[in-house]
């Protein structure tokens, strides 16, 4: 079992997590906490365990997306952008990869990302995702994967496991067998995949196929029905057949781990069971269990008579030494660089004399200060209206020309996608605003009329925010 280990109180339970690792768990995966202190308890976890513990997280983003003091990088499709924008114009994406341009600043990408889990004790990273996000509407993959189509994602995803994998940190690929052509979130309820086999092996499974092909060494199962892979409609993370399918017909001899049980599409079954259907089905590790004392408790009278095999430790055969500090400075301005080179433009940025910023926070947060105080760089008299989930816009207040757009709606587990409010907002605003910017999903901006300049900055972060702010201003922000 690898179950939750929560970074900012780790000091104070750490008790708790101690007597774990002396009943044989397998491993944490590691949630938030800052820095320092987690990297301390880590490494007095491992001493204490007579294995070594696969100590993970969802760095999907670089350690900053989880720990305070790290790194965090845009997402996958704001990395493909980057990269694809730095091919010369003259020549395909195809032979850009075929000629190696750009494979540097991807390779120093991963390299950063790596060093520094390295640094926090981090050696299994849950990345990369290797869905193909076919569906505009999927609430919870969308810029988390690489791209639309299957020889971007593969390209890219492989790509992370050489370079993870080359510097001793466990590669998984998820969300076997791809999440990328659904509309429900996973953690809410259980999506299905109704495609046939054909289909999936043209589609979804290359990136699959292709991490296997580059020795990924860890596969995540998705909570999804695929009646392709399990027509008796047991979830794949819990399915004998896939399991079976994964091993016979695709030659993955790695680990084979769930996805969350604490996760709304396995919420039939209770967690016990659940576990209890994964590791007959042929599953290497349960992911996330609310209760592992319980788990474990329940998993030991039913699975005594037949045992069961403790195959996490297949992954390292001996506990690895801490790094250097790496050089943190170097990798956020490599973010910095990354974040420029993905913003896209569709339409001209025409030259404004006072325009009017509107911010639409669909999370109900406190997002779009970065960008207000980067563009007073340039419009001293800048006026904003900021809006948060369920507010009313008063357009009467709100003028039609040179209007700014800015939405905020985070890819965030729970959620569900953006809301109505959202969705609602936008369509007012599509006769007043001249300019939308979008620092999240770029599908929020499909049904924005042909003849509105768009802007896409794939995700919400500061950085993210000043590149932006740059396509206005002209002036190349200084990031403190």
């Amino acid at each position: 079992m690898i179950p939750r280990l929560n970074g900012k109180e780790i000091e104070k339970n750490f008790d708790y997590y101690l007597r774990l690792v002396k009943k044989g768990i397998a491993g944490f995966i590691v949630f938030g906490g800052g820095l320092d202190t987690v990297r301390l308890g880590i490494r007095e976890l491992q001493k204490e365990s007579k294995k070594p513990l696969i100590i993970a997280s969802d760095l999907e983003q670089g350690l900053g997306q989880q720990i305070e003091g790290g790194t965090i990088f845009p997402p996958a499709m704001a990395i493909a952008s980057a990269i694809k924008s730095c091919q010369p114009s003259a020549i395909s994406y195809q032979e850009a990869v075929g000629a190696g341009l750009a494979l540097p600043l991807l390779r120093k990408t991963y390299k950063a990302i790596a060093a520094e889990a390295k640094y926090a004790g981090i050696n299994t990273i849950f990345a990369p995702v290797l869905d193909i996000n076919t569906n505009p509407k999927n609430p919870i993959i969308s810029t988390r994967a690489f791209g639309e189509d299957r020889e971007t994602v593969s390209f890219f995803g492989c790509e992370m496991i050489k370079v993870l994998q080359s510097m001793g940190i466990t590669a998984c690929g998820k969300h076997f067998p791809g999440h990328g052509d659904t509309k429900i979130d996973s953690h809410l309820s259980i999506p299905s995949i109704k495609k046939n086999l054909r289909s999936l092996k043209e589609t979804e499974l290359v990136p699959f196929r292709d991490a296997i092909k580059q020795g990924v060494k860890m596969i995540m199962l998705g909570h999804l029905k695929v009646p392709a892979l399990d027509s008796l409609g047991i979830p794949v993370s819990l399915s004998e057949k896939t399991v079976r399918y994964l091993r016979d017909e695709m030659r993955f001899k790695g680990i084979l781990i769930t996805d969350a049980l604490n996760m709304g599409a396995i919420g039939k079954y209770l967690e016990e069971k659940a576990s209890l259907m994964a590791l007959r089905a042929g599953v290497d590790l349960l992911l996330h269990p609310t209760n592992p004392d319980g788990v474990a408790a329940y998993l030991e009278k039913k699975l005594s008579a037949i045992g069961y095999r403790l195959s996490g430790n297949k992954l390292f055969s001996k506990k690895l030494k801490t790094p250097a500090a790496p050089d943190f400075e170097r990798h956020k301005r490599l973010s910095e660089e990354l974040a420029r080179k993905a913003i896209r433009v569709s339409g001209q940025i025409k030259e404004m004399k006072r325009p009017i910023l509107i911010v639409l926070n669909d999370d109900n947060e406190d997002k779009g200060r970065s960008l207000i105080s980067k563009l007073r760089v340039r419009y001293h008299n800048l006026r904003y209206f900021s809006f948060k989930a369920g507010e009313e816009i008063n357009l009467s207040e709100i003028g039609s020309a040179e209007t700014i757009a800015a939405v905020f709606s985070g890819i965030k587990a729970w959620k569900g996608g953006p809301g109505p409010w959202l969705i609602k907002c936008l369509k007012e605003l599509e006769n007043r605003a001249e300019i939308f910017i979008s620092f999240g999903s770029p599908y929020l901006l499909d049904n924005i009329g042909e003849d509105k300049t768009k802007i896409y900055a794939y995700w919400d972060s500061d950085i993210a925010q000043k590149a932006a702010a740059e396509l206005f201003t002209g002036v190349r922000q200084i990031y403190r």
